[in-house]
């Protein structure tokens, strides 16, 4: 009995530790979507879509690079825009550092007084669409 006692005990211990660290929100999400009344297509939904949390999936940045290598004139596509628009201001960050990086090979790389415009021009196209 001492045994089974001395497990019970440690159990305890171990649960009223767990319980004082903070939830892991994704840890919770996964749980959650384990239920049996989650739907297959629910769950591929908050795992690919809702997760994103306002990010722009890397093939639109991609193509959204691609079309900036014409330069600041690539600003009047509307594709472009659109793509701009979808970027996230964590990933609008990382592609004026980007345009500002291009080698001579693949494009002028942009400067500061360019990325400038690029930022004006998302924050237009991002208030427009929300």
């Amino acid at each position: 009995m001492r045994e089974r006692d001395s497990f019970a005990a440690l159990c305890r211990e171990a649960d009223k530790k767990r319980r004082r660290k903070p939830v892991d929100p994704h840890l919770d999400l996964l749980r959650k979507l384990m239920n049996d009344d989650v739907s297959l297509a629910e769950a591929w939904y908050k795992l690919n879509v809702a997760a994103q949390h306002g990010r722009a999936a890397a093939s639109t940045v991609e193509a959204l690079m691609y079309s900036l290598r014409a330069g600041v004139q690539a600003l009047g596509q509307r594709d472009t825009i659109r793509r701009l628009s979808e970027l996230n201001n964590d990933q609008l960050r990382d592609v004026a550092v980007r345009l500002q990086k291009f080698q001579s090979h693949i494009a002028p790389a942009w400067t500061a007084d360019e990325v400038a415009v690029l930022i004006a021009v998302r924050s237009k196209a991002h208030a427009e669409n929300s």
